[in-house]
């Protein structure tokens, strides 16, 4: 019985991890944190290993990923040179591949792990589930979602 308790506490302490975790991520922000259990239910868990493709321009986009431990590479080959260039580099608490959650259209840029790295994965789908079965939660990630796009886009139309 003790090794049960010893485990069921050891559960909960890394769920309360990761439910702190996801608090800290703008994407989330005004979900409450009891209501984030919702969304943690919806990712899926992966680890990637140093230099391990996570997905490559062109390919279909179907996930957004959330970094929560490592380093992943944002690089985008020109195809008339077929040059590689590392646009972006993601750390723990930055997401990338938010527009997958949007449409399914290709990748902009191939991703891959500079160090070991885990992500959580929000796919369409379950966003879509979410929107649908949790409507309060579905409607502010949409919002938040909506803003940070705003925000990239003027971001990159105000480069000099």
């Amino acid at each position: 019985m003790k090794f049960l308790d010893l485990f069921n506490r050891l559960y909960d302490e890394e769920i309360i991890r990761k439910l702190d975790f996801l608090k800290g991520i703008r994407l989330f922000g005004g979900i409450r944190k009891r209501q984030l259990i919702h969304v943690l239910e919806c990712l899926q868990e992966r680890t990637y290993l140093k230099g391990e493709t996570i997905f490559t321009q062109g390919d279909i986009g179907r996930a957004l990923f959330i970094v929560f431990a490592g380093k992943i590479a944002l690089a985008r080959t020109d195809q008339a040179t077929q040059k590689s260039e590392i646009i972006a580099e993601v750390h723990p608490g930055e997401f990338f591949g938010e527009m997958a959650l949007l449409e399914e259209m290709p990748r902009t840029a191939t991703a891959y792990a500079l160090e070991d790295t885990k992500v959580f994965m929000l796919f369409k789908i379950k966003m879509e589930s979410l929107l649908f079965a949790r409507p309060a939660i579905g409607v502010t990630l949409a919002a938040q979602l909506a803003k940070i796009m705003s925000a990239r886009l003027r971001a990159m139309i105000e480069k000099p």
